[in-house]
């Protein structure tokens, strides 16, 4: 059969449309599942009981656990009474911003480490009573990552900006 030109380059041109209408849905769907701002890869977890995550500043290491649901920052450690000593909560965040943190149903005071994007301490807040509530707490500049930790412990283990911080998962044997 013959097609005459111009049916011809009317298919054609369906067809260069077709295959790069395609081509955009999946550009466009893979970039709404897999396009967050990176977290180092460490954070990139399958399931994260299985491990225990240490945060490292030189031979200095700290067990932490991870706040990274919306539910888990809120509760933070409202309610507890008490933090392990010589460990601490690192609250993540998808993306760099001021996020505020305030004493409420809080019964210790506790130490804050802003933290940015690159683990690289940008501020500290220390000895935060419980009774400040309800003033907040905001970092210097944004922070992507928030340890809290007993007060008096960045004064311990001489934290101070700019330091930084190594998070790694070891695996439980």
């Amino acid at each position: 059969m013959i097609i005459a030109p111009k049916t011809r380059q009317i298919r054609i041109l369906y067809t260069i449309l077709i295959a790069g209408g395609a081509l955009l849905v999946v550009l466009l769907l893979r970039s709404l599942f897999l396009h967050k701002e990176q977290l180092p890869p460490a954070l990139e977890v399958g399931n994260a009981t299985e491990k225990e995550w240490v945060l490292s500043l030189g031979s200095f290491s700290i067990p932490v656990t991870l706040a990274d649901s919306p539910e888990e920052r809120e509760q933070g450690l409202s309610g507890t009474l008490s933090l392990p000593k010589e460990s601490g909560l690192l609250f993540l965040f998808d993306k760099p911003d001021f996020y505020g943190f305030w004493m409420k149903d809080m019964a210790y005071p506790l130490d804050i480490v802003w933290i940015d994007k690159d683990f690289k301490i940008i501020g500290i807040s220390k000895d935060i009573a419980p009774n400040s509530y309800p003033q907040i707490f905001y970092p210097p500049s944004p922070a992507q990552f928030v340890l809290e930790v007993n007060a008096g412990f960045s004064t311990q283990h001489n934290l101070s900006e700019n330091q930084l911080l190594t998070l790694t998962q070891e695996t439980r044997f």
